[in-house]
């Protein structure tokens, strides 16, 4: 069983604290914030892109973190680096590392934020540095990793084309952030025999549990301790058939935007009528806070020339391509679900939990009997903190398989 013991729950306090703060609503530009991605030369593409391996750090500058604008007393680095689309082309991502002031530890947390979001407006990097705008809320969880003295990685894992929902350009991203930080030299770290754990929920649960399944094929050489995923999307065809039309339906109608980037066999020009194309553009250069309200109890079908999208040959193959399971991951897992969670319906993460148990991955499955997929990530995070400092600690991962 896991325990929260009472350095984590006072470092909790703090984060809840932090947390309200970063909810409140604050301006979207101030004096001294950085500049949007768009204009900021940082992000650019290299042109020619250099013939280096993935997790090549191509950049770097110190940076400073924010929440509501202000300062976070921890030291911190933008990097950019060399990793891998959907297709297995060269793309250059970007993935902030903070440490705490004091001495860190050694060990590296892989904190996947739920980027959730069809533009770089919507970036971890952007968001961390301006401390307004989602995801930079999630701060308030890495406060405790680093308030334990781990270093933290947290990646743009989406790419420069924000494919959101696009399983294995997102796994790339994470993959290659981490590799990244591990050998960036500032941080101190001792390359891939760096102690390292992953965690995310809801959309970081995805990065992360993806980035679990595709390591050992793609990054054999890193090892991980454990990885804490919470409000998994499992399965996102089975999701996407059950909000359409209802409060959450804006989420299927962006991670459709995301995988037509990722998947050029998803034809929107054909399979999109003028209002589905004009939702698609829009859509696209939001994040999840705009597209969740403007697309709520939308139906798919209304944007579409097809009956069905989801049973287009290619948008069924695309999907299967996308559904968790089909690799075995590569570490031990903490898996925290809402029983009646609304959007990471918890049928399909049951199904995954179980595939995972017969083919001998350790596994510890916590189902949360009461709250919505909101109040269960505030539920589940002191237990998803627990168990990465366990497993960072090198006690042996429990399972309940």
């Amino acid at each position: 069983m896991l325990t929260v013991n009472a350095d984590i729950r006072r470092i909790l306090t703090a984060a809840v604290l932090l947390a309200a703060a970063l909810t409140a609503t604050a301006p979207a530009q101030a004096a001294g914030l950085p500049p949007n991605p768009a204009a900021d030369p940082f992000y650019a593409q290299p042109s020619p892109f250099p013939d280096v391996p993935p997790g090549t750090v191509l950049d770097s500058r110190p940076v400073t973190v924010r929440a509501l604008a202000l300062p976070v007393p921890i030291q911190a680095w933008q990097v950019k680096y060399r990793s891998s689309d959907t297709r297995g082309a060269a793309i250059a991502d970007v993935a902030t590392i903070m440490q705490p002031v004091t001495s860190a530890r050694g060990t590296l947390v892989s904190y996947q934020t739920a980027q959730d979001g069809l533009s770089l407006d919507c970036a971890p990097s952007y968001a961390l540095t301006t401390g307004t705008t989602l995801p930079a809320e999630e701060l308030a969880l890495m406060v405790p990793l680093l308030a334990g003295g781990h270093t933290v990685v947290t990646a743009d894992y989406e790419g420069p084309k924000s494919e959101w929902a696009a399983g294995l350009n997102t796994a790339h991203g994470v993959l290659d952030g981490i590799r990244a930080a591990q050998a960036f030299a500032p941080a101190g770290l001792s390359g891939a025999a760096t102690p390292t754990a992953l965690m995310g929920y809801s959309g970081g649960a995805l990065a992360s549990q993806w980035a679990n399944e595709v390591q050992p094929s793609y990054a054999p050489e890193l090892k991980f301790a454990g990885v804490a995923a919470g409000g998994v999307p499992a399965d996102i065809g089975y999701i996407a058939r059950r909000i359409d039309g209802g409060f959450w339906s804006g989420i299927y109608i962006g991670a459709a935007v995301g995988l037509s980037r990722a998947y050029a066999e998803i034809d929107t020009d054909t399979l999109l009528n003028a209002n589905g194309k004009q939702a698609f553009e829009d859509v696209g250069k939001q994040c999840i806070s705009q597209f969740s309200a403007t697309q709520a109890f939308h139906r798919m079908r209304d944007y579409t020339t097809v009956p069905e999208l989801l049973d287009v040959p290619a948008v069924e193959q695309v999907i299967a391509q996308n559904v968790m399971g089909t690799r075995k991951p590569g570490s031990p897992t903490y898996f925290y679900q809402g029983v009646f969670d609304e959007l990471a319906l918890a049928p399909p993460v049951d199904k995954l939990v179980a595939k995972y148990c017969a083919e001998g991955v350790t596994i510890q499955y916590r189902r949360i009997l009461v709250g919505d997929h909101v109040t269960v990530a505030v539920q589940g995070a002191p237990g998803a903190l627990a168990y990465v400092n366990d497993r960072l600690a090198g006690k042996v991962a429990p399972s309940t398989c």
